[in-house]
């Protein structure tokens, strides 16, 4: 049974995190966020593009931690808009709730990178993109209390329905289909370098 730590606080990434990845690669593991753990860990400044961001967090924690895990992985979220892609999603998100931003069907990528790191320091960075639609927000939310404010707004490729209307597994099966390759090949990395 591999120890894996996402190395987040946030409830809602963790869960779907350790969702994705126990559902193929690492389905004998035990998952722990942040917040599961005993060491305080004082966030960094985040600098450079979401694969930079997410060896940053993943190096934090593996450099502060105690405790051994068979894997820490970093993992942070851009957004790509018309071919660009913007790593602090956090300046946009009120203009793209309150649709000042993007068109009715407007396509967007989600953008996530996750770094791997083993016990004995190697790591391997891989990036997803997930691909969405553009829905007007249908109800007022209060973006403060959301962890994830587009996904009030952001409609999966060939569903009529924002991601917070998915099932766990259509949002997982989802996910996966556009993830699943970048997993194998962390799989294939460290198979290789053990």
């Amino acid at each position: 049974m591999k120890k894996i730590l996402i190395a987040t606080r946030n409830n809602d990434k963790f869960r779907i995190i350790s969702e994705l990845l126990s559902s193929n690669n690492f389905k004998d593991s035990i998952f722990y966020s942040l917040n599961n753990i005993e060491e305080e860990i004082t966030d960094e400044k985040e600098t450079g593009d979401v694969i930079h961001r997410s060896l940053q967090k993943a190096l934090n924690a593996y450099n502060n931690i105690k405790a051994e895990y068979d894997y820490i992985i970093g993992v942070d979220d851009g957004i790509k808009i018309k071919e660009k892609m913007i790593e602090n999603v956090k300046d946009y998100i009120k203009s793209i709730v309150d649709d000042k931003f993007l068109a009715q069907n407007e396509k967007v990528f989600i953008v996530r990178a996750y770094t791997f790191i083993n016990k004995q320091g190697t790591y391997k960075s891989i990036v997803t993109e997930i691909p969405f639609e553009y829905m007007k927000l249908q109800e007022k939310i209060d973006i403060s209390e959301n962890s994830y404010p587009l996904s009030h707004v952001l409609s999966p490729i060939g569903f009529s329905k924002v991601v917070t209307q998915l099932s766990d597994e259509e949002s997982n099966l989802y996910y996966l289909k556009y993830s699943q390759s970048e997993f194998d090949k962390v799989e294939k990395f460290f198979n290789n370098v053990q």
